[in-house]
């Protein structure tokens, strides 16, 4: 009966590693890339899943607040988030990270933003 009952937990714990392991492998994350890395490499990335750091361009926000334009050294990205909340700590000249699906329009390339990650500015002001 002792040893059914050590194959059993064997196999149980043989499951679960496999599972674990499964779930590992698949969530790879996206790297991320600059403004400009992405642009210069657009036929690799156009119409998937994007990982892009840069600064929001001074002025760029809309009034309605559904897109801004993510600047690098020489290239722009217009961001759409239209389709998500944006943070409070997204502002003009700050540098945030946005997830999304990297595409061609009329105007030049847009990400249509899944995500945008802003740093947290407290952690970085002085106590005095």
């Amino acid at each position: 009966m002792a040893s059914t009952r050590a194959s059993r937990l064997l196999v149980v714990g043989l499951l679960i590693t496999v599972l674990v392991l499964a779930m590992l492998i698949q969530a790879q994350p996206l790297p991320q890339i600059t403004v400009d890395e992405l642009v210069n490499s657009s036929d690799t990335h156009e119409d998937k899943e994007v990982h892009v750091r840069g600064i929001v361009v001074e002025g760029s926000i809309s009034e309605t607040g559904l897109f801004f334009i993510l600047g690098g050294n020489e290239h722009e990205i217009t961001i759409d988030v239209s389709g998500i909340s944006t943070p409070e700590g997204l502002v003009e000249g700050s540098t945030v990270v946005v997830q999304g699906k990297f595409r061609s329009t009329a105007n030049g390339w847009e990400i249509d933003a899944t995500q945008v990650q802003t740093g947290c500015p407290s952690k970085y002001e002085s106590d005095s």
